[in-house]
């Protein structure tokens, strides 16, 4: 059941930034080599594909495929924000391996406290 309730909402979301990208490219001829479009993927699951009309996958892919949800960045950094009164911004540029930090690094770890579901950032030296 739980399976088909998030295919559905994948569906819907999928379906409103279809439709906005269409509005979009539509009012923007010059962005016509852009495209995102909705893909099934044969049978591994469905996911949205950003891209050229030449190469569709070769800016992102999101979906829920492989038994797990997934954005594909395919190796451009990943910037997540937010404009609200409270703003934010998370920016993935690259995830080396922490066994590789000098030795004295100040590192921080992202935790999720498993009953509040809120997330918190620790700091540990590395030694």
């Amino acid at each position: 059941m739980d399976k088909i309730i998030m295919k559905k909402f994948v569906y819907l979301v999928v379906s409103l930034l279809l439709v906005c990208f269409t509005l979009v490219g539509a009012a923007s001829p010059a962005n016509a080599a852009y495209q995102a479009r909705f893909s099934d993927s044969g049978t591994t699951g469905p996911r949205v594909e950003f891209g050229t009309t030449g190469n569709p996958t070769q800016y992102m892919i999101v979906g829920a495929y492989g038994n797990i949800n997934n954005i594909d960045t395919k190796n451009r950094p990943l910037k997540i924000y937010s404009t609200s009164n409270n703003p934010i911004t998370i920016q993935i540029t690259e995830l080396p391996d922490a066994s590789t930090a000098p030795a004295g690094a100040v590192l921080e770890s992202i935790v999720i406290d498993k009953n509040t579901g809120k997330l918190y950032i620790t700091s540990f030296n590395q030694h």
